[in-house]
């Protein structure tokens, strides 16, 4: 349904020229999305894709998972919301309609939690960090500094991970974190350390994780996560409950 599709899109002017592949991928994720070839020419004008839309994934890395879908390593921090906003756009999603969650969880690329060439701040200092297909980041520390330590990814990541803002934090210090990244991306599996039954059901559990940071805000998630609700108990914790039990691998 590809061409059939390109030929709407020329009709409507939205397009000239020969589309490049990426832009020819957005179509066939945005028709897996569940749209008609006749309403992708609206998908394009309301979330502005044009030929040269996704140009800026060109040079960069791009890993596969088992049903092809594109994630993008991040390696520039100055450019990772953009990253992570194209990665959900090349998917077939609509990130016109999330940019309000990155708005309010703008803390995610700055501070403590913020991104640092390529790595996520002071808590994934050396790591590596990959746009997902829901628009958010998926990271993993690397070694500790000092063997006796812990990373401070540790202190603040519980079970297989935890996000913070837009940044899910795979748990534990990895000597090659780029390699844990691509290996969970490609396999589909979960990532070291969590139950869930696979990743992409796993970043459907987080990504509505970062819509609770989004909706609550910094302090009041915390206040909600920590300290009203018991996170041992996360059969009971209403946040967890609203991300969707099984797909966060938690056994009720």
């Amino acid at each position: 349904m590809t061409e059939p599709t390109v030929a709407l899109l020329r009709d409507a002017g939205l397009l000239s020229g020969e589309p490049g592949a990426l832009y020819r991928e957005w179509i066939r994720w945005t028709l897996a999305s569940g749209l008609t070839p006749e309403q992708v020419p609206g998908r394009a004008r309301d979330e502005g894709v044009t030929a040269g839309t996704f140009e800026p994934l060109a040079a960069r890395t791009v890993w596969r998972g088992p049903d092809g879908r594109p994630y993008v390593r991040v390696d520039d921090a100055r450019r990772a919301r953009e990253l992570a906003r194209l990665a959900e756009l090349l998917n077939g999603g609509r990130p016109s309609l999330s940019d309000p969650r990155r708005d309010r969880n703008t803390w995610s690329y700055t501070g403590l939690f913020g991104l640092n060439a390529g790595d996520a701040g002071t808590a994934v200092r050396r790591g590596a960090l990959v746009a997902t297909p829901e628009g958010t980041m998926m990271a993993a520390a690397g070694r500790r500094a000092l063997r006796a330590v812990p990373n401070p990814v540790d202190w603040f990541a519980a079970r297989g991970g935890t996000t913070w803002g837009e940044i899910y934090l795979v748990n534990g210090s990895h000597d090659d974190p780029a390699e844990v990244l691509r290996t969970t991306v490609e396999s589909g599996g979960r990532p070291p350390g969590s139950g869930a039954p696979s990743l992409a059901r796993l970043l459907r559990h987080e990504r509505i994780h970062s819509e609770q940071w989004a909706r609550y805000g910094y302090v009041r998630f915390i206040w909600e996560y920590v300290i009203r609700h018991d996170p041992r108990k996360p059969c009971e914790h209403p946040l967890e409950r609203e991300a969707g039990l099984a797909d966060g691998g938690y056994r009720c």
